[in-house]
């Protein structure tokens, strides 16, 4: 009859994934776990109560982590769902970029989508930092390939009113995964023009949104460049991006983020 662990058992358990990676902080993190276990986190993004320590260190409960979904079939490329082994868009055109790797589909009224708006435009940091973790467990890059974490960056004043540039934060969290954070570089690429939000633009109308809006501040020298953002619908600013990145002499440029549109969803835009 096989063992069967006890509910402490399992609720202390992360104490020794802990003590592996972080010997130094397991006074804090002892703290942490019985804080847990006392006053059990909420889900950031449906507020029910978990045990977030016993998931792992997921902030998410298996239930919203569930409703985001999986992209299944994608690109090659691009990530464009269900568009394997590459999409008409990047057979035509291919994108500079070497490849993009998404964590869930993003639809207008999916989960997901709703969660990304409710971080980015009302501000909600918690759930950010949720969909940061999501977006570390779920993609299957490893950041030590590469020389360099380069979040997609938003214009100053953009940033002054929003107050955070998410893509930065999913940066950070990309670059703290393997030990790595020397290599996150916020300052890599600048954005030089108050653009129009993507999300409030067409299809054929996003391409010259961003055509000239990025520059690079420091010449590369061949490092290899994995390039975050939060949302890819048509690959516009990825491919402006990375053709900024090449030109300041990168290597090759990769690119992760936590939702891809589908080209259905992209019709709709």
């Amino acid at each position: 009859m096989p063992f069967k662990k006890s509910a402490l058992a399992l609720l202390l358990e992360p104490l020794r994934g802990y003590l592996r990676r972080e010997p130094l902080l397991l006074p804090m993190r002892i703290v942490d776990v019985l804080a847990a276990i006392l006053y059990p986190p909420g889900c950031p993004l449906c507020g029910r109560d978990l045990l977030r320590l016993a998931r792992g260190g997921s902030r998410l409960c298996r239930g919203c982590d569930r409703s985001l979904g999986r992209i299944v079939r994608a690109c090659a490329r691009c990530a464009e769902p269900g568009a394997a082994p590459l999409c008409e868009t990047c057979a035509r055109r291919p994108p500079p970029f070497g490849r993009v790797v998404a964590c869930f589909p993003y639809r207008e009224d999916a989960p997901g989508a709703r969660a990304i708006r409710r971080w980015k435009y009302d501000g909600d940091l918690p759930l950010g930092a949720a969909l940061s973790r999501c977006l570390v467990e779920r993609s299957p890059w490893r950041p030590t390939c590469y020389d360099l974490v380069v979040p997609v960056p938003l214009h100053p004043g953009r940033y002054r009113t929003r107050g955070f540039n998410q893509a930065a934060v999913l940066a950070h969290a990309v670059a703290r995964c393997d030990s790595t954070a020397g290599r996150f570089a916020p300052g890599v690429l600048a954005r030089t023009q108050a653009t129009e939000r993507q999300a409030r633009l067409g299809l054929r109308q996003r391409a010259g949104n961003v055509e000239a809006a990025f520059v690079a501040r420091r010449a590369l020298d061949g490092s290899a460049i994995l390039l975050v953002d939060d949302v890819l619908t048509t690959g516009a600013t990825a491919r402006v991006c990375s053709r900024v990145l090449l030109d300041a002499g990168a290597r090759d440029v990769d690119v992760v983020v936590l939702a891809r549109t589908p080209s259905t969803a992209k019709e709709r835009a």
